[in-house]
């Protein structure tokens, strides 16, 4: 059986030229088939480029947003604050693992939480949705290094824990505690208070370790049940 013929005719429009081309319905196929493949290839090629470059921003402003907080914490051992005598009774040793040395852990704040960790908006921890002006608690015994208003989170209250553990108490109405102050865990710190953009009263609470943020409802149940967050 023969096999059907197309003709591709090229036209030159400066000098009114033409020219025809025959080729068969098989490579017409392989032609169209090559032409769709390359298109598709650079599309995907296309998107993934965008898709690195989104990825990239993301990660940057994670980087930031983790700078902000670690130099922080740096700032704070370099002043003095705490110091490495301070720091002796809560080192631990190697043989234990650290996490279950820090854990089990208390919740600061009665209350459900109404936004997670989201780091597109450089939102490093958890709000909780509590009662104004109601009990703040240290989630595990501690040396407190920061008590302040900072840019942002208003009164702020930072502890140092076992091995590197950092909780975070932000949008404080009312501080308790004082900086180099040893705390109990359940100890109180502070009352909730509220931010300067209408969310209500709630508590901005963060958790980090080594320099990486940990998410508290994976450490407190509870808090995983009266989680109404979309984050």
């Amino acid at each position: 059986m023969n096999d059907k013929q197309f003709s591709i005719t090229i036209i030159n429009e400066k000098n009114k030229l033409h020219k025809s081309l025959s080729i068969s319905f098989l490579k017409f196929k392989i032609i169209l088939f090559f032409l769709l493949t390359t298109i598709v290839l650079s599309i995907i090629t296309i998107l993934d480029w965008y898709s690195l470059e989104t990825r990239q921003d993301q990660l940057n402003m994670i980087y930031k947003k983790e700078n902000k907080i670690i130099s922080l914490i740096n700032t704070i051992k370099e002043s003095g604050v705490i110091n490495d005598s301070a720091l002796k009774e809560f080192s631990i040793s190697e043989d234990y693992d650290q996490m279950n040395r820090f854990l089990p852990i208390s919740k600061p704040a009665e209350g459900i939480i109404t936004r997670g960790i989201n780091s597109n908006n450089s939102h490093n921890g958890v709000d909780i949705a509590a009662i104004y002006k109601s009990d703040v608690q240290a989630i595990q015994k501690g040396i407190v290094i920061l008590a302040d208003k900072i840019n942002e989170l208003g009164n702020t209250v930072i502890i140092s824990h076992h091995e590197n553990f950092f909780s975070l108490y932000a949008h404080l109405d009312k501080m308790n505690v004082n900086k180099r102050q040893v705390v109990e865990k359940k100890q109180n710190i502070g009352t909730v208070g509220k931010a300067n953009n209408n969310e209500g009263p709630h508590l901005h609470f963060e958790i980090w370790h080594n320099n990486v943020i940990i998410d508290p409802r994976n450490l407190i149940e509870e808090y995983k049940e009266k989680d109404v967050s979309v984050e």
